[in-house]
């Protein structure tokens, strides 16, 4: 899973050097990043449904084979269409990872245990964006921009390795269930239309009649997935889930946490070089604190979920995440970045105290064949939610810039904007506490009981 949250950023730092060899623009580049994202975010909750039916092993194995043999044609991509189609791939291939880890950690730890896992893995892929962006622009400087496309089957290798070892072989559903083919077409297109039309809002336009009608296409399509599930014999979806309190409000509070940070992450690097005044080599150390965040402070809340409990981290980590950003907003148009510092790290701090918990909480009471689907869906809330906060928040920078994001573009103009942006980033942040006060607590101290039909860890083989 730490594999596709790098493949994620490894490449943003290759891009100038791609589009210098292949004599392309910055937009056609541009969609070697949105072609991964998009069809991660669409092909999650199908991957986790295939391995709820065919078995969890079978699927995690089968998506590292398919991300890394597309990651060896993106390093042997002669064109510009070569190297979209080969990230479209491995978008198909990463898509396949985090629905089978979260739906492994779900099953074989017991719910005492569940947050200290799901907070170390949440602590790893934190810190994969920073280690991305390093490495990546490590591999571009010695080697060229082809060779970040040759990291990922090298570790690809020793991925499969250790799956083969560690790795339980779940059993398929001994019911036989039909996968939802229909269900999964409508999906897959009704996600991809919405996320590619807020993709492309803030370059195309968002009254825009391609961009109007492609997210209104989208939403009507997935219209059509919900009626169709409402009737399927074997669902991709089953739609009860949403009967769960807990369900529904973790992926509220994932939707409106990735809007957030997202739109935070979009916007920041054009804030410390514009304002601040920070040079391009400077930016990842500035942003780094909240990643690093996520390293040190979500394993610790992943341990202290027990004793705390599951829904009072969520509202405590979205409070302080929501006064960071107020901080942030705070510090003036042409502040120094040392009085930005406490703001970035409260918001790094206090989304990496509710990550686990929000995880936790979504997959609480969920039968153990509905697990991947249950597991992968906060996840397309957090991907729909950073793509719509992403761009609103680049929308609303770009109202206080009348002439672009250029390089004669005001100081203090974009501070402003990057000051209203943070203002609606923390109103994001007060609303996901506000939903966090409804959740159920599923673990820590007068925890509700799981239901009999919940995942129940299997037993320990001795």
């Amino acid at each position: 899973m730490w594999l596709s949250v790098v493949n994620v950023s490894i490449v943003n730092v290759a891009l100038p050097d791609m589009a210098a060899d292949f004599d392309s623009d910055v937009a056609s580049m541009s969609w070697t990043v949105t072609g991964f994202l998009v069809t991660q975010a669409v092909l999650l909750s199908i991957a986790g449904r295939a391995g709820d039916l065919y078995g969890r092993r079978r699927i995690f194995v089968g998506g590292i084979v398919v991300l890394s043999i597309a990651s060896l044609g993106g390093a042997l991509a002669s064109s510009v269409a070569a190297l979209v189609v080969a990230r479209v791939l491995m978008g198909v291939g990463a898509s396949a990872m985090a629905p089978t880890a979260f739906a492994y950690a779900a099953e074989l730890f017991a719910p005492e245990e569940r947050g200290r896992a799901l907070g170390f893995m949440s602590g790893v892929l934190g810190v994969a964006p920073v280690i991305a962006l390093t490495l990546g622009g490590v591999l571009v400087e010695v080697a060229g921009w082809r060779s970040v496309f040759l990291f990922t089957p090298a570790i690809g290798v020793v991925v499969l390795a250790g799956a083969a070892l560690v790795l339980p072989a779940s059993a398929p559903d001994a019911r036989h269930r039909s996968f939802d083919v229909p269900g999964a077409v409508l999906m897959a297109t009704g996600l991809f239309l919405v996320l590619v039309a807020l993709s492309r809002g803030d370059a195309l336009g968002w009254t825009s009649a391609p961009v109007l009608g492609t997210a209104l296409g989208g939403i009507a399509v997935l219209a059509l997935f919900v009626f169709h599930e409402t009737r399927a014999t074997d669902p991709l979806l089953d739609l009860g889930l949403f009967h769960l309190r807990s369900f529904r409000t973790a992926n509220v509070a994932a939707f409106l946490s990735a809007g957030a940070l997202f739109g935070t992450l979009v916007l920041l690097p054009f804030y410390l070089t514009a304002s601040v005044g920070l040079g391009a080599a400077a930016l990842g150390v500035a942003i780094a604190p909240i990643a690093l965040s996520f390293v040190v402070v979500a394993p610790l809340a992943g341990r202290a979920m027990s004793r705390v409990g599951s829904n009072r981290l969520i509202i405590v980590g979205f409070c302080v995440a929501a006064a960071g950003c107020t901080w942030t907003a705070a510090a003036g148009p042409t502040a120094d970045y040392l009085l930005l510092l406490p703001g970035i790290v409260g918001l790094g701090v206090g989304l990496a105290m509710s990550s686990s918990a929000v995880t936790t909480t979504a997959i609480w009471g969920v039968p153990r064949d509905r697990l991947g689907v249950a597991s992968a869906l906060p996840n397309v809330s957090r991907y729909t939610g950073g793509a719509l906060g992403a761009a609103a928040m680049g929308a609303i920078l770009a109202a206080f810039l009348p002439g672009g994001l250029a390089a004669s573009a005001a100081a203090a103009d974009v501070g402003r904007g990057f000051r209203a942006a943070m203002l609606v980033a923390a109103g994001m942040l007060a609303l996901g506490a506000l939903v966090a006060v409804r959740m159920p607590r599923v673990v820590g101290p007068a925890a509700l009981p799981s239901p009999p039909s919940a995942v129940a860890p299997p037993p320990v083989p001795r």
